[in-house]
């Protein structure tokens, strides 16, 4: 029997996963309990270490994962569309046609046709409106205000 084949079989006996037919062909096998002498020995130069980590350990360690869950930032994933959605929506509002804004003549013209104005703020609509000509230079700077 090849060595390779052999050493498996004497892995899964220490596993208790072979056969009995197995078991029973390795143990006829003459090189069979030098190579279990040779698996203790490995096994013996190993050290065992304690299945469970002491308490202190599993303390900071789920510490840590709390901390790491309360993280505020979104994964790319979904930042990715969130950004696409934006610079759609900035690439429609941009291309947008707009309205002309119209002429100072035209907008009064249209505020005295249709007497917006109301008894209650006419006098206050008045005083801003003259307050807003004050400051700018010429009639037409109302516009950009």
């Amino acid at each position: 029997m090849k060595t390779k084949k052999l050493e498996k079989w004497l892995l899964l006996e220490q596993t208790g996963e072979l056969s009995k037919r197995k078991q029973r062909r390795l143990n006829n096998l003459p090189e069979t309990q030098a190579k279990r002498d040779e698996l203790n020995a490995l096994c013996a130069a190993v050290s065992v270490v304690a299945e469970e980590p002491s308490p202190w350990t599993v303390a900071k360690i789920d510490a840590r994962l709390r901390k790491e869950r309360r993280s505020i930032l979104l994964p790319a994933r979904v930042w990715t569309p969130i950004l696409a959605l934006a610079a759609c929506l900035t690439l429609v509002v941009g291309t947008w046609d707009f309205k002309p804004v119209p002429s100072v003549d035209s907008v009064s013209v249209v505020v005295s046709e249709t007497e917006a104005w109301t008894a209650q703020f006419s006098e206050e609509l008045v005083e801003l409106e003259s307050l807003i000509l004050a400051i700018s230079d010429s009639s037409l700077d109302i516009r950009e205000m």
